[in-house]
């Protein structure tokens, strides 16, 4: 079982698995700035996803960029930091548990979505 606090940054802060990789690489290299394609090589992601995740995770005020094309881990607070933290050590220990936290987001979100879709009768 996942702490609640945890979770929750999980659900919200963290959009796929790809997401959570980008984030604990940049964690475990906290005090190096790395280019988007350095990180496409180093994940063995397109750049794609990549791209995106930068971008997810720095609106989630978990990463930075340094404005010449760099990024960096940069939790927005202690809290932040803390819960990346738990977060290295359940995936470490227990994938799978961060892969159905994840998969619960996307099943309320697509659960929601279909709330508002248009049937024909």
């Amino acid at each position: 079982m996942i702490e609640n606090e945890l979770l929750e940054f999980v659900r919200f802060s963290i959009r796929s698995v790809w997401n959570v990789e980008l984030l604990l690489h940049l964690r475990r290299t906290a005090g190096r700035t790395w280019e988007a394609e350095e990180l496409v090589r180093e994940l063995r992601a397109s750049a794609s996803v990549v791209k995106d995740g930068l971008e997810a995770l720095q609106k989630a005020g978990l990463v930075a960029a340094d404005g010449n094309g760099g990024w960096r881990y940069a939790p927005a607070s202690a809290t932040f930091d803390r819960l990346t933290e738990e977060l290295e050590a359940l995936y470490r220990e227990r994938p799978t548990a961060v892969t159905q936290a994840l998969f619960a987001r996307t099943d309320k979100l697509r659960s929601f979505a279909d709330a508002f879709r248009l049937r024909k009768d």
